[in-house]
């Protein structure tokens, strides 16, 4: 039997290259879901789970991710450390190794995680013989994950590229090892010049035991997932979630499961319905319709626009009546096609879409671009561009 654990390791260096452009200038793990990054809730639950320290591998616009969880717990035994390069979870891990003692708690810090699932790996782990304990999930889309193969709640493999899969047990990303798993990581060859973490389990001495949980796992690593886990936690809500700051026209409607931050504009006529954020600081003009889509800080939202399943990044600019009407679309992210997928449209930080433009399901505006007035875009503008009609 295991002893007591009160370390952890949050594995947050990752780009996050299937979000862009909202990851242009912010780390994955600081997207906002529900308007609260969704690395918050990893420390969330690892501290109400008894975990008393914290080591934080970061890569990818590191300052933003240390200088905020520093703010935000200021009392928080947190340490962070760099993985310059990008050479997969498991160097990431690696690097922690100096930092952390005995049997520890891994998580990804891009995946909202909650203390049940965290509580759940550690009674496993604690309550077995097993060198390392591994949190799986169910998901109606296996391929798209590391599929587990088990056989009585021990791990046989986790196949990182599966296609064509009969099992639908993927890996949640909330792991407890032994401190053997860092000898066992340098035995373990790299895949495509990164070394992966769960890719460490053929190399480990000894069982690998897994953990059904179900419920507490959300993965926001597409943009129709950072819509859907926002929808999700939106509606597990019950406290009033307009900030005292903000300004809300009274001839605006507000629906059920919305979140407005400090310092926003809402003006009149204007509709903000289920499933949307916005964030602190932002503006949305008299009569426009927001439906279950994300305004990030800063943003600014003319009059009589229509947005919906939409994502907008901090600074971004939507001049009066452009419409991105949402629905369902064929996207391609890092050369691969995902269909039929609900997403309107995603607009980069600070870009700016001029009056009038037509936003096609799926296209995406990079960051700092610009598209001009009465444009139709179909597909994608990169960063730095300007269309005209």
């Amino acid at each position: 039997m295991n002893g007591r654990l009160t370390e952890a390791v949050v594995l947050a260096a990752g780009e996050g290259r299937r979000l862009r452009p909202l990851t242009t200038f912010q780390p994955k793990p600081m997207l906002p879901v529900a308007n609260r990054p969704v690395v918050e809730y990893v420390l969330d639950a690892l501290f109400e789970s008894g975990i008393e320290r914290v080591v934080v591998v970061v890569g990818h616009r590191a300052d933003r991710i240390q200088s905020h969880l520093s703010a935000t717990y200021p009392d928080a035994d947190i340490e962070f450390v760099h993985q310059d390069t990008r050479l997969g979870s498991g160097h990431a891990l690696l690097l922690a190794e100096e930092l952390v003692t005995g049997p520890f708690v891994v998580c990804n810090g891009d995946n909202v995680v909650d203390a049940d699932i965290v509580l759940k790996a550690l009674e496993r782990f604690s309550t077995t013989d097993s060198v390392a304990t591994i949190a799986v999930a169910e998901s109606d889309t296996p391929e798209e994950y590391g599929v587990v193969v088990e056989d009585n709640g021990r791990i046989a493999d986790i196949d990182e590229h599966a296609v064509d899969s009969e099992g639908y047990l993927v890996n949640a990303g909330v792991y407890v090892f032994d401190d053997a798993v860092f000898e066992a990581l340098r035995r373990t060859p790299p895949h495509d010049g990164e070394t992966r973490l769960p890719d460490v389990i053929h190399y480990l001495d000894g069982h690998v035991t897994s953990v059904l949980v179900n419920g507490g796992w959300l993965d926001p690593s597409h943009p129709w997932g950072l819509l859907s886990v926002t929808e999700t936690l939106l509606a597990r809500r019950h406290d009033d979630a307009v900030a005292a700051s903000a300004r809300v026209h009274e001839r605006a409607l507000l629906g059920d499961h919305v979140v407005v931050g400090d310092d926003c504009d809402v003006g009149p006529g204007a509709v903000v319905s289920g499933g949307s954020c916005l964030q602190n600081n932002v503006s949305v003009g008299a009569n426009s319709v927001i439906e279950r889509s994300i305004l990030s800080t800063d943003a600014r939202i003319g009059a009589g626009v229509v947005l919906r399943d939409s994502v907008v990044g901090p600074g971004a600019t939507v001049g009066d009546g452009v419409v991105s009407p949402g629905g369902r679309a064929d996207v391609i992210l890092e050369g691969r096609l995902y269909t039929d997928r609900r997403l309107g449209s995603i607009i980069g930080d600070r870009a700016e879409v001029g009056a009038n433009v037509t936003l096609t399901p799926g296209s995406r505006v990079g960051a700092e671009a610009v598209v001009g007035a009465g444009t139709v875009l179909h597909g994608d503008v990169r960063e730095r561009v300007e269309v005209t009609h």
